[in-house]
């Protein structure tokens, strides 16, 4: 996959939403925003639209962004525990080095992401759209899934299969 080049955050989060209920809920519209570095514990974004953001080094517990549409954003070294992109729109989004434990992406469209060196354990893809994303070096369970893939596409037959 060609990276392509993502806007670094310059100025000022521009943000609209409100909070409600007892799980906070984040801005409704993030753009050419930085959330690099923070902890987020028991929130939601569901249904956010996400532009041009970083979320670079931060740690997610219990987070939500279901049906959101998260486009040119990073999230590299980035911790999710226990969190959803169920129905999530993503695209040009980078997931470089980052952890998720215990996620799903049930139904999501991920478009031209990276998921290079992350580790994927206890997460659910069922019925997600996955096209033209990077992915040397991730596993999923502790199963690297480039070398997978290159094995199934050489040919070589599998154990057990003479």
């Amino acid at each position: 996959m060609k990276k392509k080049a993502r806007s670094k955050p310059t100025g000022p989060a521009k943000t609209t939403g409100a909070k409600s209920g007892n799980t906070p809920t984040l801005p409704t519209k993030v753009s050419n925003a930085s959330f690099e570095k923070i902890e987020l514990d028991d929130v939601t974004m569901a249904d956010a639209k996400v532009r041009d953001t970083s979320f670079e080094g931060a740690s997610f517990e219990d987070v939500s962004f279901s049906k959101a549409t998260i486009h040119n954003a990073s999230f590299e070294d980035t911790r999710l525990d226990d969190a959803s992109f169920a129905r999530a729109s993503v695209k040009n989004v980078s997931f470089e080095s980052a952890t998720f434990d215990d996620v799903t992406f049930a139904k999501a469209k991920i478009h031209n992401a990276s998921f290079e060196g992350s580790s994927l354990d206890d997460v659910s893809l069922a019925g997600v759209t996955i096209t033209n994303c990077a992915i040397e070096g991730l596993t999923i369970d502790g199963v690297r899934i480039d070398l997978l893939l290159q094995h199934k596409r050489s040919g070589a037959p599998r154990d057990g299969d003479t």
